[in-house]
């Protein structure tokens, strides 16, 4: 498949993103940070499953290597992404901005952690250090492969890293509310969704061996959505049986209205839907199916990260409604156009060494 027309659409996009900026630059700040985070996770679910297949091998790993490596080469893109809410945003953002005399005291305790110089350097330590692993792992040298204890480091690092960066840019959207598991519940739902997007890419019959890896990798895939489940049931019963008024508002208002039926869908699709096919030995050998079951986690994956953030924005329900939408269709056009160019690569490079 080509790359140009999805790079159409990514310019498409940017068109009507630019009509939302101008129409309300705070909402637009909400819609285009969900659709980063959307877009930008996935190539760190893949560095994170190149770590794996480093340590545990197998022929799994053989089969989807070149799909991981690929969307993992796409880092630069979140960063990118990620910049200008950085330099431009942070106000719309983050209400640990305004004045310390406008904050609630619970928010004034945190503000040695959250304030602007730290956080900006936080941001730009945890794009060092991953992309220094993706370098280290060869993501844009497919030649190169990061050894044992590289991969058993770099898990820890970006366990570590990515745990910090959901208490920044998600947490703090509302700073009177904190859980330490979310952090992991974000890994794991970025590792869901970039199994669901290689699955979807490789597809097809293959022979016996092929599609015997390809029920591995599905096996592997249903695992973490176990993971999924029990991370994301564990942090809504501390906090909901803690009662907590800061903390439990937090989820209040993500189980009310609108909100409400999209965390159904969010159940539906990422979890319940690829649970209760991955049962049957026959969906994980045929591929053509598979992909349908991995359409409908990445929906849910989508979803996922939606419901995250946008019910932070004090935005009418209509604006985000559509600016939405637009964010993610933009970003999502970059990211499987950066893809479809690394994969085209890495398969030239391929030829050339055989010649």
């Amino acid at each position: 498949m080509s790359a140009r027309p999805w790079f159409v659409v990514m310019a498409c996009g940017l068109v009507a993103c630019v009509v939302a900026l101008l129409l309300d630059a705070s909402t637009f700040a909400f819609a285009w940070l969900a659709a980063t985070l959307t877009w930008g996770l996935l190539p760190l679910g893949a560095l994170a499953a190149l770590m794996t297949a480093g340590l545990a091998g197998g022929g799994w790993s053989e089969l989807s290597r070149g799909p991981w490596r690929a969307l993992a080469a796409c880092l630069p893109l979140f960063a990118l992404a990620l910049l200008p809410l950085l330099l431009f945003a942070r106000g719309a953002l983050f209400p640990w901005t305004q004045p310390v005399e406008e904050l609630p005291e619970i928010v004034t305790k945190k503000l040695l952690y959250l304030n602007v110089p730290f956080f900006s350097a936080r941001t730009v330590a945890y794009f060092v250090v991953w992309l220094l692993l993706a370098f280290l792992m060869g993501v844009w040298h497919p030649t190169r492969r990061g050894g044992a204890v590289l991969c058993a480091a770099g898990l820890l690092a970006l366990l570590y890293t990515l745990s910090f960066f959901a208490f920044d840019w998600l947490l703090s959207l509302e700073p009177k509310f904190y859980t330490d598991v979310f952090g992991l519940w974000l890994a794991d739902t970025m590792v869901a969704g970039a199994a669901a997007l290689v699955l979807l890419a490789l597809g097809g019959t293959g022979d016996s061996v092929f599609i015997a890896r390809r029920a591995d990798l599905a096996n592997l895939w249903l695992a973490v959505l176990l993971g999924w489940l029990f991370l994301a049931f564990a942090q809504y019963i501390v906090v909901w049986s803690g009662n907590i008024p800061h903390e439990i508002g937090w989820f209040v208002h993500r189980m009310s209205g609108g909100w409400a039926i999209m965390l159904g869908l969010v159940f539906l699709c990422l979890f319940a839907l690829p649970f209760l096919a991955l049962l049957f030995r026959w969906v994980k050998r045929h591929g053509h199916v598979l992909q349908w079951v991995a359409v409908a986690a990445l929906v849910g994956y989508v979803l996922q990260v939606q419901w995250w953030i946008l019910p932070s924005a004090q935005a009418r329900a209509w604006q985000l409604a559509w600016m939405a939408p637009v964010c993610v269709i933009t970003l999502g056009g970059a990211l499987a156009g950066c893809w479809l160019l690394f994969m085209q690569r890495q398969q030239e490079e391929v030829r050339d060494g055989r010649d």
